[in-house]
């Protein structure tokens, strides 16, 4: 059976995009795309929409400083 998801909630960074998507068992999921339409996501569950979405911010950050 596939599980499906919503999408929640979405968030443009300066290249990024990051989105976040909830089950039906309410929990979140970040998922990040690159300019070039790359995308990664970081295979956590979290709690709270918020809490997804900081991930996100923090991989776009993390990322973005790297290089």
């Amino acid at each position: 059976m596939i599980k499906q998801e919503t999408l929640g909630q979405v968030s443009a960074f300066p290249g990024w995009i990051v989105g976040i998507s909830c089950s039906q068992a309410l929990v979140y999921r970040c998922w990040v795309m690159s300019a070039d339409l790359d995308v990664f996501n970081d295979g956590e569950f979290y709690d709270t929409c918020s809490a997804a979405m900081a991930a996100g911010r923090r991989f776009v950050e993390q990322f973005s400083a790297n290089g």
